[in-house]
This record gives C-alpha cells, sequence and structure tokens, in this order.
C-alpha cells in the first residue's frame, strides 16, 4: 500500500501586500557592513570648511555629508559614474539607507564632484588623516612613496604633440613669406621703391612671422584692390587676401598649442591638461602620474602630475604636506628614481630621514665598478692643491665651476677638474675613451655629500627592514585600486578635477582598509 503525498507548504508570499509600518532599511544591512563603516567616518569628520562654503539663498540643497558619503561609499564599491550612483539610491538597500532616501540625481552628483569638492577634497583629506592618527591606525612615521600613471578620460587618437605644431607654424610662416613676395609684385610703385630686396616687413628666411607683418601686407592688398580698374588684379589680390587670412588662423593655432603644450611634449585635445605617458601595459596615452604615500597600507598622502618622472614630482609632492594638514612624516622611503640632489636638499632642509637610493646605487656596489681604477672616485685628491691623481700619476688641476639647470629648475654647481696632457698615456683609452680631449672630471660637493648621507642610512639595520616593506607598501595600495577595484582610468577632465576624484579614490581605500580591519577585529 503506497504512503500518501504529502503537501509542499510554502512560505507566505504576497508582493502587492502592503505594510502597516514602514521597514527599517537598517535591520537589513549587516551590523558590520563597508556602508556602515563610511557613514561612521564621515560622521566623526569636520566638516566646517565644506558648510561655510555654502551660500544662503533659493531653494534648500541636499546635506554635503550625506553627498560626501554617497560619492565615498560609490567609489568603495567601484561604482564611479553619476548616472550609476544616481541608479543605485533608487536600486540598492545600503544606497538608500546611507542617503536616507534622498535621491539626488546624476547632475546634483556630478555638480558636487567637480564643483563644490574640487575646491574642499584637500580639507577631507586632511580629515580622514585626523580620524586614522586619532584611532592609532597610523603613525605617520614612515612614508612609503611611489608613482604610477593612470589614463586620462580623452580621446587617445588626439595628441596633439609641440614638435609637430613648431613644425606646422615654420611651414606655414614661411607660405606666408612666398605671399609677401607676390603681394610685392603687385604693387609696382613698391617694386620700384625696393627693386629686388624684400620688403623690411617681410623680413628675412627663418625669422617668425608676425601679425603686424601679416596686418600691413592686407593692408598693402587692400590698397590694390581699391586703386586698381583690372578685375584679374582684383581677383589675384582678393585670393592672397583670403590666403593670408588662412595662414594668419593657422599660424595662431600653432601658437596656441605650444603656448598649451609648456614644457610638456604634447597634450590631448579632449582634455588639455593630460600629457602622453607611457602605461604599465607599454602603450603611450593620454594621462596622469600619480604620486602616493602610504603607511601600513593607508594612503597618507597622493598628488597628480603631468610629468613622467617620479623623481621631478616628487617637490611638488611634498608640498602637498601642507594642503594635508602639515603633516610630516620622520622619515621617506622611495626607489632610486626619487635620488636627486634637489630631492635629497629637500628632505633634509624639512629634517626628514631619506631612506631613498640614488640611481647607481646598485651598480657602485658591484665589484667590477668598485675596482675600477678609472672611476673618478678612485683618483686621489690633493686637498691642498685641490686637484685629483689619476692611475698613471699624472694631474688633474681645477678650471672652472659648472652650473647645471634640470628640467625642473633646480640648479646645481659642480667643479670641473681636466688632466693637463693625455697624450702617451697607455691607458688613454680605459680612462677617457676615444675622446680626442684631456680627461675631465667633474664632482658635486654637496650631491656626494648627499649621496653618502644616502649610503649611511641604506646601510642601516631598520632601512633592512623598511627596504622589505616598501615592495608591499605602496605597490598593494595601487594593485588594489587597478585591479580589484579596477580604476585605471579617470572619469573627470582637467587636473584639478583628476586630483579631486583620485582624492575620492584615496579616502575610499582607506575606508575599505578600515573595514577590512575592524572585521579582523570583530571575528
Amino acid at each position: 500500500m503506497s504512503k500518501a503525498k504529502t503537501k509542499q507548504v510554502f512560505k507566505q508570499y504576497s508582493p502587492g501586500q502592503n505594510l502597516l509600518l514602514p521597514p527599517n532599511l537598517g535591520e537589513l544591512i549587516d551590523s558590520h557592513h563597508l556602508v556602515r563603516i563610511v557613514s561612521e567616518v564621515v560622521d566623526n569628520m569636520d566638516l566646517t570648511v565644506i558648510l561655510d562654503s555654502y551660500v544662503g539663498g533659493g531653494t534648500s540643497a541636499y546635506h554635503p555629508r550625506m553627498m560626501i558619503k554617497i560619492l565615498l561609499y560609490a567609489y568603495a564599491v567601484k561604482i564611479y559614474t553619476g548616472r550609476r550612483i544616481a541608479k543605485a539610491l533608487r536600486q540598492d538597500v545600503t544606497f538608500m539607507w546611507l542617503a536616507a532616501y534622498n535621491r539626488p540625481d546624476f547632475r546634483t552628483i556630478n555638480n558636487f564632484r567637480s564643483g563644490l569638492l574640487k575646491t574642499t577634497i584637500e580639507e577631507l583629506f586632511k580629515q580622514m588623516l585626523d580620524f586614522l592618527l586619532a584611532h592609532s591606525y597610523i603613525k605617520f612615521e614612515n612614508y612609503f612613496c611611489d608613482g604610477s600613471t593612470f589614463e586620462a578620460d580623452a580621446n587617445r587618437h588626439k595628441m596633439v604633440w609641440k614638435k609637430n605644431a613648431k613644425r606646422y607654424q615654420a611651414a606655414t610662416e614661411q607660405k606666408c613669406r612666398e605671399l609677401f613676395k607676390q603681394i610685392d609684385q603687385l604693387n609696382e610703385a613698391e617694386q620700384i621703391q625696393y627693386g629686388n630686396k624684400d620688403l623690411e616687413e617681410v623680413g628675412t628666411t627663418g625669422q617668425a612671422v608676425t601679425k603686424e607683418q601679416i596686418a600691413a601686407q592686407s593692408n598693402k592688398l587692400d590698397k590694390v584692390i581699391a586703386v586698381t580698374t583690372s578685375k584679374r588684379l582684383k581677383r589675384k589680390a582678393a585670393s592672397l587676401k583670403k590666403k593670408l587670412s588662412t595662414h594668419q588662423a593657422s599660424i595662431d593655432k600653432y601658437e596656441r598649442q605650444q603656448l598649451i603644450s609648456e614644457n610638456r611634449s604634447g597634450y590631448s585635445a579632449t582634455d588639455e591638461d593630460a600629457t602622453a605617458m607611457k602605461m604599465k601595459n607599454g602603450e603611450v596615452l593620454p594621462g596622469y602620474n600619480v604620486l602616493i604615500g602610504s603607511e601600513d597600507q593607508f594612503i597618507t598622502g597622493y598628488s597628480v602630475h603631468q610629468k613622467n618622472n617620479d623623481g621631478a614630482c616628487f617637490k611638488d609632492h611634498v608640498k602637498q604636506f601642507e594642503q594635508h594638514g602639515e603633516y610630516e612624516p620622520a622619515a621617506i622611503i622611495a626607489d632610486s628614481i626619487f635620488g636627486t640632489q634637489e630631492n635629497y636638499e629637500l628632505m633634509d632642509d624639512k629634517e626628514i630621514a631619506a631612506y631613498v637610493k640614488f640611481p647607481l646605487y646598485h651598480r657602485e656596489r658591484s665589484r667590477k665598478y668598485v675596482e675600477n681604477p678609472f672611476r673618478k672616485e678612485n683618483f686621489i685628491h690633493d686637498q691642498n692643491k685641490d686637484s685629483y691623481i689619476c692611475p698613471n700619476n699624472r694631474i688633474l688641476r681645477f678650471r672652472y665651476v659648472k652650473t647645471d639647470r634640470s628640467k625642473n629648475g633646480y640648479i646645481s654647481f659642480s667643479r670641473l677638474y681636466e688632466c693637463e696632457n693625455c697624450q702617451g698615456c697607455p691607458f688613454a683609452k680605459d680612462c677617457k675613451g676615444t675622446s680626442a680631449s684631456n680627461r675631465t672630471i667633474k664632482v658635486n660637493q654637496s650631491l656626494e655629500h648627499y649621496k653618502q648621507q644616502a649610503r649611511n642610512n641604506l646601510k642601516s639595520e631598520e632601512c633592512d627592514i623598511l627596504k622589505r616593506k616598501r615592495s608591499i607598501e605602496v605597490e598593494s595600495c595601487f594593485g588594489d585600486i587597478k585591479k580589484n577595484q579596477g580604476f585605471r582610468r579617470f572619469h573627470l577632465r582637467g587636473k584639478q578635477k583628476v586630483k579631486t576624484e583620485f582624492g575620492l579614490i584615496a579616502l575610499a581605500h582607506n575606508l575599505r582598509k578600515i573595514h577590512l580591519k575592524s572585521t579582523k577585529q570583530a571575528v
């Protein structure tokens, strides 16, 4: 006899049923959820500076504390565009709870991010550092520094190159000079006056063509058009005037391109602040160079630059300390690209210990390099006579002080010494190569002093610990941002807005790190 089949019982499901009381969204969110960390940290921030920036009058505005919360949480969960954030506010329970049912549209979100935050992001980051210090997440002792390139929100196929602008301008100016000669031929009176010589306005080939010269030639054509009765000459003059106007517009465009480029190789037509940079995958794309400092994998400083060389950006990066609350670390740990005289001097002036290699640090430790007798370091220095003696006992005497200027504008001084006579020396080829002149050496005493300080610091036991930590500090931060968060390209244009966006990225990274630590402590 078969058993009776048991009827399946389902839980109640009534989609259209109304609730007697509105639901409490907080009950639906875990007590250790990231969104609660974001809300708690922002609630503890002093936003007086941001609140004071609001001007009274008009309709009521969304509270900036709420706007900051939803932006930071959005960046922490990999939502970077205004439309997607606005969508999450309509659909995601965590966003609804965080915004207390407020629903700013994407325009309001974008305007807040690109407007108010553009001028107050530094204050917000300062408040984050205050929070991290107050809760002992960081001590601001060791500052691990490095840089990485991020792609700009720009068309990769619309790069404007400074060298091309110069070349095109020169070609256009040459066309103008040729037009000047044709204009000269139209005016018989001036042709008789000047003979076979160019007009004063024309100048010589190779000199820049000015607006005044083009205006003078244009006026000359106006006179020809007004005076002559020949229709052919009038058409010719009108055609030349039109070409002059076109060339003037082209010259103006090329001059503007060079002005925008400044000391850069070029820029993107869709984001004029973006510079062509080599990305990690080897592509050359419009982008920005971002330098950060970290401690215990918290981002404790950041800056955005238009130069690809990290060492050349370091001085401006250090200036950010003042904007981030004037926090200055006890020590800075960085790789050899930062090891320049300018950077060593900067850290020395601020009394910051420099655990920073210089470019030839590893090479000079090799046996082959150390034992090379023709290195200037192996020449004997006679301090009394201020001269050097080479391995063949020939004297290199002081000649003059050489002044060097870096691309940053930093000026350094070196003493140049030259051998009295290298002729007949059996070691000449090994010592100075194929150069026909005598062997010279250049000694920068200030740089040598800083390099010796660096050697002493890098040989210490403390540095061994810091060097091991450096490989897992800054690179871990960039790896988390690029790989885990998928943030490799900015979504805003212009250096100041890009800086604002990376400020949000840095804040969101720190909030995720706080959440991770608090979760481990809870377990």
